[in-house]
């Protein structure tokens, strides 16, 4: 298999073409968890991925909670759906929680500072959702004095015991909910089911990819990691590209005659933070310019990062601008300037390019 072909089955599997599904809860529970601390930009991650979604109905999704925001798999923000978030919170807790650990004694939460300060969040969220500055503002009234980043380690802390999490935004502020009113009671998954569970969503969703790779977005270990893998392994097959072998559930080769390929990428979009030795799959050269595809907005053309592009909120619409990387030209293709339509009918705001 070469490269690129192996980039289109990416492409496919992370449904940026041939988009089938319609629904925003739909597509994150198809893609299991998607990184999210970007709020905006993680939105259009999700509205990228179907072909007439808006923003409006993304933020929808998520007032409602059909989909929530929280910390899981890794220690940082990711969209989940309500019949996943609890499964794999199970599983990725304690490690998130150990990756916390080191600031939490710099911040100075302790065991005892924590179970109180979880005593009042219970009481205060049972009554309605607030802001992070309101609970602030409650804790501190009941004793418990914390600055931002104590409160942003507390309430990381509660999110991986599953007491809290996103709620609806109000004013376009982010509040906090009991996590119990989002999401149903749920029977534990044993945690070997929980790694083959996760293997399976990611290779089917993410694949050709690597065992290490796998471990990486799913915050595990190589050795958990290797569990789930070794669970379905029978179920997929192995190709070899770059003389590198990658694991993909079998299925025929994307048509690519038609096959969309130039994209506006958010920053931290799954097709390049879910994976870690076989993410430079994606650069064509330097990927430091372009935040390594993590950092910053990339533009993606015929399955290469060909550079960056920048949004401005302006009275009249969205100003966009490009920057191209050296190697590539400066003028935006006719495939890119279809990308960009597409963005201006996700906005539903005019779209200036700059």
């Amino acid at each position: 298999m070469t490269i690129n072909e192996l980039l289109q089955y990416r492409i496919c599997n992370q449904q940026l073409h041939a988009q089938a599904l319609q629904h925003p809860e739909s597509l994150v529970a198809y893609m299991g968890a998607m990184q999210a601390q970007d709020y905006a930009m993680a939105k259009w991650g999700i509205g990228l991925r179907s072909p007439d979604l808006n923003g409006q109905q993304v933020e929808d999704a998520v007032n409602k909670g059909n989909i929530i925001r929280l910390h899981i798999l890794r220690p940082t923000w990711h969209f989940v759906t309500t019949e996943n978030a609890r499964w794999m919170m199970e599983l990725s807790a304690s490690s998130i929680q150990k990756a916390a650990r080191y600031t939490d004694q710099q911040t100075g939460l302790t065991t005892t500072l924590y179970l109180k300060a979880r005593r009042i969040l219970e009481k205060i969220l049972e009554a309605g959702d607030l802001t992070r500055e309101e609970i602030m503002e409650a804790l501190a009234e009941r004793g418990v004095k914390a600055g931002n980043l104590l409160a942003a380690q507390l309430l990381i802390r509660a999110e991986t015991e599953m007491l809290i999490c996103s709620g609806k935004r109000r004013d376009r502020r982010f509040t906090y909910t009991l996590f119990d009113k989002r999401v149903a009671p749920a029977a534990p998954v044993k945690r070997e089911e929980a790694l083959a569970r996760l293997a399976t969503c990611y290779f089917k969703t993410r694949g050709p990819a690597t065992l290490k790779d796998f471990a990486w977005w799913a915050g595990l270990t190589t050795t958990d990691a290797a569990r789930g893998w070794n669970a379905i392994q029978k179920e997929m097959m192995p190709v070899v590209a770059g003389g590198t072998t990658y694991w993909m559930y079998e299925q025929e080769l994307p048509v690519k005659r038609g096959l969309a390929h130039s994209f506006l990428l958010p920053p931290y979009d799954e097709l390049t933070v879910s994976y870690s030795e076989s993410r430079a799959l994606l650069f064509n050269g330097d990927g430091a310019s372009v935040g390594n595809g993590i950092f910053r907005p990339v533009l993606m053309e015929k399955q290469k990062i060909t550079g960056i592009w920048k949004r401005t909120e302006k009275k009249n619409g969205i100003e966009l601008g490009f920057s191209f990387l050296p190697q590539h030209s400066g003028k935006p293709s006719r495939a890119l300037l279809s990308a960009v339509q597409r963005y201006e009918q996700y906005t539903g705001k005019p779209v200036i390019l700059m």
